[in-house]
């Protein structure tokens, strides 16, 4: 029989119920924060970067991630209001999706899950090539292999809380490059493991990341022999529109501003899944609420119900509810309203939040 792994053990997928598949819930930020400073960004009055009201608007546009008040790792009770605000809207699990690179103590989900009553699952896997441990460098193909299938049988470290989906990352700062033949690897050796295991991945992509790049991870992954349906290519909702699109619209009296769905057409074509999961994303040269609800219309009318999945891809304290964001709570108050604007039957949107992913995180 087919179980759901969660960070309080194996559980009938039937239960999850509503389930946002992309969030981080107490990530460790040290990591991306020193990559923003190689990469150049000027240092920060440490005013500036404090969790305060006047500096709001501030942190969820830019800084947060260089302000380690904004950080949740550590923060068990802030974690559990957070997701009791989720629970509140109908939630009943979260994703959360912090490979090793990101992924914050263990135990600590597992205490804000007992705490909420919300199941939690977590990923095994690497970050960005950028953002990795030291010791993970030097490792090759068959060493990964063997480090994360001894986090899916064993659990982490000594904890015993074993990881319930996989989890990669794909990042290029220039469209027409190869794709980093580290972060190929490292989704290799998670597509052979999800072979073996039926667990399934996600694999992380980002602006200014080219369709090209896109589709040669998942070339990549399903050249592993995965099933397509254990593959999910998140963010996908960031690539209806070019990440400079704005600047032309700007530029240019007659320019339309619209989106196109091709490369998420491409990918949902051969089998895969989609995770439309910015919702509420305050970085301006994304697409915003409206562009990805036109998107998600467009997806679910040309029948691609059974292969998307939501979430908000909520990091920081900054984007909490607990400080007057939305938290984990934008779309599922969202949606469900558009969706009824647009003619679909509140059957849609189960599947997007509870068959999908309930079919996804079995194994």
């Amino acid at each position: 029989m087919s179980v759901v792994t969660t960070v309080r053990g194996d559980v009938d997928p039937g239960s999850l119920g509503f389930t946002s598949m992309h969030e981080h819930l107490n990530a460790d930020l040290s990591l991306m924060a020193a990559l923003i400073k190689r990469y150049g960004a000027p240092e920060l009055p440490p005013e500036m970067l404090e969790l305060r009201t006047d500096n709001l608007a501030f942190l969820r546009e830019a800084g947060a991630v260089s302000s380690s008040q904004c950080r949740t790792t550590g923060d068990v009770d802030y974690t559990t209001a957070e997701l009791g605000f989720f629970k509140e809207v109908g939630g009943g699990a979260i994703c959360d999706a912090s490979p090793i690179g990101l992924r914050g103590d263990v135990r600590d989900l597992r205490a804000a899950s007992e705490r909420s009553g919300v199941h939690v699952i977590f990923a095994t896997g690497l970050y960005v090539a950028d953002c990795r441990p030291a010791e993970f460098a030097a490792m090759d193909e068959k060493a990964l292999f063997e480090f994360f299938t001894r986090e899916v049988e064993e659990g982490v470290e000594d904890t015993g809380i074993r990881p319930g989906f996989l989890k990669c990352a794909l990042s290029s700062m220039d469209p027409s490059a190869e794709l980093q033949e580290t972060e190929v690897a490292t989704l290799r050796t998670l597509g052979r493991i999800s072979a073996a295991t039926g667990l399934s991945l996600q694999v992380h992509t980002a602006f200014p990341m080219s369709h090209a790049q896109v589709l040669q991870g998942v070339d990549a992954a399903l050249g592993t022999g995965m099933a397509p349906d254990r593959l999910v290519m998140i963010h996908m909702d960031s690539f209806l529109r070019p990440w400079d699109a704005l600047t032309t619209y700007m530029g240019d009296m007659n320019a339309a501003r619209n989106i196109s769905t091709e490369l998420q057409r491409t990918i949902l074509d051969r089998g895969a899944n989609i995770g439309f999961d910015s919702w509420s994303a305050t970085t301006a040269i994304l697409p915003d609420d409206f562009d990805r609800m036109k998107g998600l219309v467009d997806l679910l009318r040309a029948g691609y119900a059974g292969q998307i999945v939501l979430g908000h891809d909520t990091t920081t304290k900054a984007h909490g509810k607990s400080y007057g964001y939305y938290g984990f709570t934008r779309f599922p108050q969202f949606i469900p309203g558009m969706l009824t604007r647009f003619g679909f039957g509140d059957d849609v949107f189960r599947r997007l939040v509870v068959d999908n992913p309930a079919r996804i995180l079995a194994h």
